[in-house]
């Protein structure tokens, strides 16, 4: 009788083969299922400014203007002083038959570290309408600019004559330039502006390399102590203090990545290392020019290595959960509302993948690396502590 010799039906070798082979080829029909997420796909080009592809009809380009910190009375009679100038552009004859001209839709918003104007239309826009808006909008409106700057500085008095404001006011003083009116309007306009179109881009070309975020200038700050006068109001309750320090823009997403978790962690922890009825307030504004964090205290003594207490009171799930807050936050405006963190590419001149680097800061950092950001928290040696001189000296 003949034996039949079985042969399996797949050898040693095809076994092997196959345990190479399957998981790259799991691997490729995965990603090749999945959709390519709103912020892989943002872009740059030096006619338009920084892209995102969109299905929805029509287009909207945004012009960002950064705002500085205004905390001082003069700064904030600027700052006021440019969004009444621009709306008044805005709502005049010239820029409105323009617009109508061009079948755009203007309106003007303001956040808390920039003015957006954000237009809406049919077709897209080109690099000659945008400029052509430019110039438009760069001449100073005629306006009565000293009744103007006497009513805003009457409200200013109006508004700020708490003790909390004094302090900022103090602070800001240290920190914002002295401009006139036209000047601080006309600084506005300065190349290169800050575009964003989302839109259905087509065959735009080749996205290039946006140009580079500056670095701000420090190097006339000037920490220490500063007494302020008292004013002998009865109404000025003169035992808050203030400790602020400026902090430079973020120029990638590693960088904005650790001030936000910064901040957050700031927030969270402060309880914990002031006493139950303590009042105070946790201040962080990260503007591109004139950004700053500070810490108002009421009728404490001198908080002395703040960053030290907080960091000696995070722990590990402190940080898991912030950090998880953060990252959900990210997900979040990816999903709905993506043309948010444009806005922040286009502000800072960040790079095009700073939500890969966001994302990546967060993921890697560990609890040393978590409490060495608060440590540099408000240090002593870089940071102004003002107080009123209640003693008259």
């Amino acid at each position: 009788m003949v034996k039949v010799r079985h042969q399996p039906l797949f050898n040693r070798r095809y076994l092997l083969i196959l345990i190479w082979i399957l998981p790259i080829v799991i691997l490729i029909l995965h990603r090749s299922g999945e959709t390519a997420r709103p912020l892989d796909q943002l872009g740059w080009q030096s006619e338009t400014g920084y892209r995102l592809p969109a299905n929805e009809a029509g287009y909207q380009l945004t012009l960002i203007l950064p705002l500085t910190s205004a905390l001082s009375d003069e700064g904030w009679v600027l700052d006021q002083t440019i969004e009444h100038a621009l709306r008044t552009h805005l709502d005049g004859s010239t820029v409105q038959n323009w617009l109508a001209r061009q079948e755009w839709h203007a309106v003007l918003h303001r956040s808390s570290s920039y003015l957006a104007l954000r237009m809406q239309m049919q077709a897209r826009p080109t690099a000659a309408q945008q400029q052509q808006l430019l110039s438009l909008l760069a001449q100073p409106p005629r306006l009565d600019w000293p009744t103007l700057k006497r009513r805003l500085q009457a409200e200013r008095y109006l508004q700020s004559q708490s003790a909390e404001d004094r302090l900022l006011a103090a602070f800001g003083e240290q920190r914002e330039p002295s401009l006139d009116l036209t000047t601080a309007y006309s600084r506005l306009w300065l190349p290169p502006p800050r575009w964003t179109l989302v839109g259905d881009m087509g065959t735009t070309g080749q996205t290039t390399s946006p140009p580079k975020a500056a670095r701000d200038d420090r190097s006339s700050w000037q920490s220490g102590k500063l007494l302020i006068a008292d004013t002998g109001s009865s109404r000025l309750d003169t035992r808050w203090q203030l400790i602020a320090q400026p902090i430079s823009a973020p120029t990638d997403g590693r960088e904005l990545a650790q001030q936000r978790l910064g901040a957050e962690l700031v927030a969270q922890l402060l309880p914990r290392t002031q006493t139950a009825n303590a009042d105070y307030r946790w201040l962080w504004r990260p503007l591109l020019s004139g950004g700053y964090r500070g810490l108002l205290l009421h009728g404490t003594d001198d908080p002395g290595t703040l960053g030290e207490q907080l960091a000696r009171q995070l722990d590990q799930p402190l940080l898991d959960a912030t950090r998880d807050g953060l990252l959900q936050q990210l997900t979040r405006i990816e999903a709905e509302a993506p043309g948010q963190w444009l806005d922040l590419v286009a502000l800072y001149r960040l790079p095009l993948d700073s939500h890969k680097a966001f994302r990546d800061t967060l993921n890697a950092l560990d609890l040393a690396q978590a409490r060495q950001l608060l440590r540099d928290t408000l240090p002593p040696a870089q940071s102004l502590h003002i107080r009123f001189d209640t003693a008259g000296h």
